[in-house]
């Protein structure tokens, strides 16, 4: 119903009750929550949880845990003890359960498992007597940034009229050109040809096969764009474990963009991930592992962020790494090449195939 929309903004009229159903494998890693500020708890801001007053409300409902909160359910199942909402289970008093810890956990399972359990689904009632006047926001328990803005709702109005607060504070990340044709992001200035790649990374894309040579081109900037960002530099950190963080995000970016790029081809064909028996379950198979990589790799890369920001490292320590116009051949079809060992008078001579040192270009 929201069409393309990135984020899109909800209505929720206040007094109903809405469920929120997290069954489609889009859903897979990403537990829904809902806060007063946006990111929520990665931001360090308030939730809608049973203890928690909205902000600038005359509410005690802080006192019995009574507070508007979301009901998390598996199956049906409802998974906490607190209740604001007598239309699904009876109202609670002092309970601050309301399901989230049992309902977050099984969303880092492995995706068939995930599959497996069911339904996964939040309901969530905003009192009709709120004189809270702001908006709330939908967002990711796992990832950052994911976050949404919902308006809340009497008789079709919202309690908010001509504003938007509280300030969601960034924009979205909008996918330049070259992105949206690839399904990726960050790629568009990194299009071969690229001072600091080679030539190119995927050799030998017959011109009459348009879709893989346009697949291929978006390897070729997105493996760009790891070389450029596996340049790193040691000054200001002078520590192994920033290196191997500087390192290790590009990598997973790679990663990450990889995957999409795949699936955006629609060359992987999967209407049922459980299924191991039919023609379609190769393709079935290989498109758990893409998902499984989209949504494990982003959080290791936010959790790498968040590592490098605890010891106030660099967020990026990037070198420009100019690549040598000069071609090394890793072949000798001829003569041996005479190497000379530097520590000693003694010559030596190597054939076979020479391995690439960092003043070789590729």
């Amino acid at each position: 119903e929201c069409g393309d929309a990135t984020n899109p903004v909800l209505g929720l009229e206040v007094g109903k009750t809405y469920e929120f159903v997290q069954t489609d494998p889009s859903n897979y890693y990403h537990p829904l929550g809902l806060a007063y500020f946006p990111d929520g708890a990665h931001a360090d801001a308030d939730e809608l949880e049973p203890g928690i007053v909205p902000p600038g409300s005359s509410s005690t409902c802080d006192v019995d845990m009574s507070c508007p909160a979301p009901m998390y359910y598996m199956e049906k199942e409802y998974q906490g003890t607190y209740s604001n909402n007598a239309d699904l289970v009876d109202v609670s008093s002092g309970e601050d359960n309301f399901g989230l810890d049992e309902y977050e956990p099984l969303f880092f399972h492995p995706l068939p498992e995930w599959i497996g359990y069911g339904k996964f689904s939040v309901f969530l009632k905003f009192d009709e007597d709120t004189d809270y006047t702001k908006d709330i926001f939908y967002f990711c328990h796992i990832h950052q940034f994911m976050t949404g803005r919902i308006k809340l709702l009497k008789d079709g109005q919202p309690l908010q009229k001509d504003a938007e607060l509280p300030e969601l504070g960034y924009e979205y990340d909008q996918p330049a050109e070259h992105d949206e044709v690839c399904g990726t992001y960050g790629l568009h200035d990194f299009q071969l040809p690229h001072s600091e790649c080679p030539e190119r990374f995927v050799c030998d894309a017959p011109a009459e096969n348009e879709e893989l040579v346009q697949f291929s081109s978006c390897i070729d900037s997105m493996n760009c764009a790891m070389m450029n960002g596996m340049t790193t530099s040691v000054k200001g950190s002078e520590s192994e474990v920033a290196l191997f963080l500087h390192q290790m995000i590009p990598h997973h970016q790679n990663a990450v963009n990889m995957a999409k790029a795949l699936m955006k081809t629609k060359k992987v064909q999967c209407d049922d991930l459980t299924d191991e028996e039919s023609e379609q379950a190769v393709d079935c198979g290989l498109e758990i592992i893409l998902r499984e990589i989209i949504n494990g790799q982003n959080h290791q890369i936010q959790a790498m962020r968040g590592l490098l920001d605890a010891k106030s490292y660099p967020e990026e320590n990037d070198c420009k790494v100019t690549m040598n116009s000069n071609v090394v051949d890793t072949t000798f079809p001829v003569a041996p090449l005479p190497v000379t060992n530097t520590s000693s008078s003694v010559s030596e001579e190597v054939t076979g195939n020479l391995l690439c040192y960092a003043t070789c270009a590729v």
